[in-house]
């Protein structure tokens, strides 16, 4: 009977992925990745204060909220639309599981870039539907 339940070549695999995520330059890398991705996201949530409402962050795992019971579905969508992928959370549907990777590198200025249009339209559609509801 194996030890590793027959998947030795995948632990020996995720002992190395390990290692290198405990090295100090990619403890460096990610804590420049996460300033940065904070940063562009604060300046769009100032954008749309009325809609994107915090970020949950924990290096670069984050959770964007919104100010709606299901706001992160729709912004899922956007961004699937813009090209990112990202996914709500099952547990609060206002919360956008958003997780760029240690592996970025420069192109957080890219995503950003696809993110803040995505923004732009849903927040624009979300203003259009919440003053319908409030006419009705």
């Amino acid at each position: 009977m194996a030890a590793a339940g027959g998947a030795e070549l995948g632990c020996i695999a995720a002992a190395k992925v390990l290692e290198i995520c405990l090295r100090p330059e990619t403890k460096t890398i990610v804590g420049h990745i996460a300033r940065h991705m904070r940063d562009g996201l604060q300046s769009i949530m100032a954008s749309h204060a009325d809609f994107f409402i915090g970020i949950r962050q924990r290096g670069v795992v984050m959770g964007l909220e919104f100010d709606h019971p299901e706001g992160a579905m729709h912004v899922m969508e956007m961004l699937y639309q813009n090209g990112v992928w990202a996914i709500f959370s099952t547990l609060d549907p206002r919360v956008l599981q958003f997780k760029p990777g240690i592996l970025l590198d420069r192109e957080y200025q890219f995503l950003l870039s696809r993110v803040a249009p995505a923004g732009t339209d849903l927040v624009g559609d979300w203003v259009v539907r919440r003053r319908d509801v409030e006419i009705d």
